[in-house]
């Protein structure tokens, strides 16, 4: 007699989780619909944040630009939308302020169910080149010999890649007009933009070239939870020093220790003042000639970093100025951080000199050179497209100088400046979407003019296929070449 209960136990215990698994997957965040009104609602109070607080607003198109903007994007939502819908649409709609810190991150719950997933990949990895998408590796542990490394594909899935490559950049934010960026981002990536954007097919079809030929092939996806870091950029060198927590690596390039290379994955927060007095005391003991000095890659960081380094190396002071027309968050319950703010603002007071027009305050900070270990040579700066914030600052003020020589690609930054200081995260009670509003207008004070556009180097680098595979470094190269440096 005590089968039966136990029997019914089971089986009242099977029904119910069975029962809850499925409202739980027919529950789930990545389908789940907005309804119009809680969309608006959400995009009224982004609306609301963004006119009175966003840096942007005025610097390439005017206030009443944004208004127009953001009524007919709260008028054009007649439907209901996933939360990824609704951030892609969001995304592209806050792209138009032109400020590569402003962004769009899904919800933590969204984030949290990705995570548990295994997802349709290509098992072909691809790597754009300009207007151009080729193989650059097989993750296909049955080595499908089909496509060899290198292919030039011509469309995915019956799209264009041309076309994916444009419509994948309109998801990038950058400063300005800037689209050395939107290249950067986009090529490394692709292989998630592809997917993203258009869809997860359980069979890929591709066409592409093969010599005069245009042929076609079609496969079968894989299912992983994410795809590995593509085999980009040069090859390490083993003899740099490294220190990861400072972000910093470094080295003599040759035995009479004439040239020193400085890269700077990032401007860090630590240690960094002490690593530098180290470094030039290096430099100015071995009577170095030659400093190179690595951006690429650097995506900011520390603005008190950036500022420590210039003071080594810029031969007159020099003015930075921030703007804000915000004295306390608005819509302050759907953010954090007013308190640190207010803080902010009141040590860019002590540090620099304030000053107040109309509701605008201006903090101007002087960056001195400094006498002790202070390098006057010769300045090599690397730079490309993912050289974006502090790392576009620190070339903002550099490219004024005679001294200084720049290899490879335009910054993702712009030259006169970007929105950042402080970037809170703004959480929109439907969706749970974050948006990233930045609170003040960091302006470097060596460009007058708004161009939309960053530092241009002196010696341009483009990188073919080869140069990739080959894993070649194409702007230490050419500064070797112009410093006569033997390989």
């Amino acid at each position: 007699m005590r089968f039966l209960p136990s029997f019914w136990l089971t089986i009242f215990i099977v029904l119910f989780f069975c029962q809850f698994g499925f409202a739980q997957k027919k529950n789930s965040v990545l389908t789940h619909l907005y309804s119009p009104l809680e969309l608006k609602v959400d995009a009224t109070i982004l609306k609301e944040v963004v006119l009175k607080m966003h840096p942007a607003i005025g610097v390439y198109e005017s206030k009443e630009h944004y208004i127009w903007m953001f009524d007919n994007f709260i008028n054009s939502l007649s439907d209901s939308l996933t939360e990824k819908e609704f951030r892609l649409r969001t995304k592209l709609l806050l792209n138009e302020l032109h400020c590569g810190h402003t962004e769009v991150i899904y919800s933590n719950s969204y984030y949290k169910e990705v995570s548990k997933r295994k997802w349709n990949y290509s098992p072909y990895l691809f790597i754009p080149i300009k207007e151009k998408v080729f193989v650059l590796a097989n993750l296909n542990r049955k080595k499908d010999s089909v496509l060899q490394k290198g292919a030039e594909i011509i469309s995915i899935n019956g799209i264009k890649v041309d076309s994916i490559l444009r419509f994948s950049k309109r998801f990038v934010s950058s400063d300005g007009f800037n689209e050395s960026g939107k290249e950067h981002y986009v090529q490394l990536g692709f292989n998630s933009y592809l997917l993203g954007l258009f869809s997860r097919p359980d069979v890929f079809t591709l066409e592409y070239r093969l010599g005069p030929q245009f042929k076609t092939h079609t496969y079968h996806a894989i299912q992983l939870k994410g795809i590995p870091p593509l085999p980009l950029g040069p090859k390490e060198d083993s003899l740099m020093v490294r220190k990861k927590r400072r972000g910093m690596a470094y080295r003599f390039l040759d035995t009479n220790k004439t040239t020193f290379l400085l890269r700077l994955d990032k401007f860090s927060h630590v240690a960094f003042r002490l690593a530098y007095k180290r470094i030039f005391k290096k430099c100015q003991k071995n009577k170095c000639e030659n400093l190179i000095i690595d951006l690429r890659n650097n995506g900011g960081g520390s603005l008190a970093n950036s500022y420590r380094l210039l003071s080594y190396l810029i031969d007159t002071s020099a003015t930075q100025t921030l703007r804000t027309t915000v004295r306390n968050y608005p819509l302050k319950k759907y953010t954090r951080g007013n308190l640190g703010f207010k803080f902010t603002r009141m040590v860019y007071g002590i540090i620099g000199k304030k000053s107040t027009r109309h509701d605008t305050d201006y903090y101007v900070y002087t960056i001195k050179p400094r006498k002790k270990y202070h390098f006057d040579k010769k300045v090599f700066v690397l730079i490309n497209g993912g050289s974006f914030s502090a790392s576009c600052l620190v070339a903002a003020y550099l490219s004024k100088n005679p001294r200084v020589t720049f290899v490879g690609e335009e910054t993702g930054g712009a030259i006169e400046g970007c929105n950042a200081g402080v970037t809170p995260y703004y959480t929109l009670p439907h969706t749970h979407l974050k948006v990233r509003i930045p609170s003040f207008r960091v302006l470097n004070d060596v460009q007058e003019t708004q161009t939309g556009h960053g530092i241009y180097p002196n010696y341009a680098t483009p990188y073919t296929l080869k140069d990739i595979f080959l894993k070649k470094d194409l702007e230490l190269i050419k500064v070797k070449e112009l410093l006569q440096l033997n390989e």
